[in-house]
């Protein structure tokens, strides 16, 4: 019987879609699903979600509740990760005092700021996690969804933890949607993308040998495509290539847009404090689904998109599964240093995963993304230096933050981020 650990499954709304991904295949029907959270309201919800889902489904596997980490990990084969460390009241903060020095986010959750000082707080819960995994269930593999992707794959691979692999959906999802603007379905399209977590860039596109860039640069010049992407097809323009995650994601990874005031963020329909909305958002949908799960409605199941159930199906049945994968990059990029966490092809079998090999980035995708390579190694130097400095630099190297702040700022800003995040901080001291 095959054994799944869900870390943080409190997020019940995303471990929903993962439960049903998972006992849609025949081979998990029995499998052994420990459910863990420290938030035990939301661990009932999730408890009860598998519950429906596999009744809904015809499939018999254990489940099991448990604020116990380490119980949850006992024996596992493969663990998930989905912990957001502070949650809701961290979040606010790493808006709020941004806000203050004329700082605006639109996500918050990847680079910069809000992404620096997540990583911050989940840098001790994954040693914890992997310090653990070595101990009880060292064969098992983790598949890793928490956000700031690049910086927690960094810390992860710090702990010598190999058998890891981070998971996204943007590359999945940008192509379905590429495929939607062009009017061809996404299994007729090969293509090739690569560069780090949400700004990795497809360098090829084509359809039955054809190169379908022409076809999206004029798609780029209607009305009402360009007005579904402004600043993605902006980027486009610009780099030449198409980028996976979305326009308001990549509007804070640069210093092109927001910094140049109010005029250019109504004209490219930037939503400043987008991810304070969605958290709404997610509250409410999880009251609904509290709702659902208490009463006697089925849970819909639709199988998604998301690779962790076919990287478990590959590596417990041997059929291979191609996927996208964030990972060290030990020369499948060559342009960029072999401990970076890079975002590439990847194939999965028995042996578990690995990159394949992609080349050189274009100069310019590189000089894009180089500056969030730089500002992951700082982070994982602030943890294990325990340095104030370390997390100025991480600061000073973000696009957007350059652009809006001088230095002082900067270190004074960072100086209040870790004043009001407190414990949930490592240690960090001043030289």
């Amino acid at each position: 019987m095959v054994k799944i650990a869900l870390i943080g499954a409190g997020s019940a709304v995303f471990s929903k879609n993962l439960t049903g991904d998972i006992l849609s295949y025949p081979e998990f029907r029995d499998a052994h699903l420990a459910c863990m959270d420290i938030d035990s309201v939301r661990l009932e919800v999730a408890e009860k979600v598998c519950r429906k889902i596999a009744h809904g489904l015809g499939a018999n596997p254990t489940i099991e509740a448990t604020t116990d980490r380490r119980h949850a990990l006992a024996g596992a084969d493969f663990v998930i990760n989905m912990v957001q460390v502070g949650g809701h009241a961290s979040t606010l903060v790493d808006f709020d005092i941004p806000r203050k020095y004329g700082l605006n986010f639109t996500i918050a959750d990847t680079t910069g700021p809000g992404g620096l000082f997540r990583a911050l707080r989940t840098y001790s819960v994954l040693e914890g996690i992997c310090r653990d995994m070595a101990e009880v269930c060292p064969r098992a593999w983790l598949l890793n969804y928490a956000n700031p992707m690049a910086m927690n794959m960094r810390a992860v691979a710090s702990f010598g933890c190999e058998r890891a692999v981070g998971l996204c959906h943007s590359v999945q999802g940008t192509i379905n949607h590429l495929c939607w603007y062009l009017g061809i379905e996404s299994r007729e399209v090969a293509f090739l993308c690569a560069g780090i977590n949400h700004m990795a860039f497809y360098l090829q596109l084509r359809h039955r040998g054809e190169d379908l860039y022409p076809r999206l640069r004029e798609l780029g010049g209607r009305f009402d495509i360009y007005n579904d992407n402004k600043v993605r097809f902006e980027l486009m323009k610009r780099l030449g290539y198409f980028v996976t995650e979305s326009s308001e994601h990549n509007a804070e990874y640069c210093p092109y847009f927001i910094p140049h005031g109010p005029e250019m963020i109504e004209r490219l329909g930037i939503p400043i404090d987008e991810y304070l909305r969605r958290c709404r958002q997610m509250g409410e949908e999880f009251e609904e689904l509290k709702r659902r799960v208490d009463g006697d409605e089925a849970v819909e199941v639709n199988r998604t998109q998301e690779y962790a159930a076919p990287i478990m199906h590959a590596m417990v049945t041997g059929e291979p599964a191609a996927i996208y994968g964030n990972m060290p990059n030990h020369g499948s990029i060559t342009n960029l240093p072999a401990e970076a966490v890079v975002e590439a092809p990847a194939m999965v079998d028995r042996n578990g995963v690995r990159l394949l090999a992609v080349g050189e980035l274009p100069p310019q995708v590189l000089g894009y993304i180089q500056p969030h390579v730089v500002q992951q190694e700082l982070f994982l130097r602030a943890v294990t230096e325990r340095s104030r400095e370390r997390v100025y630099q991480a600061g000073m190297f973000d696009p957007l933050t350059a652009a809006t702040l001088t230095l002082d700022q900067i270190v004074q800003m960072c100086d209040e981020l870790i004043a009001a995040h407190g414990a949930l901080l490592p240690e960090l001291k001043s030289l």
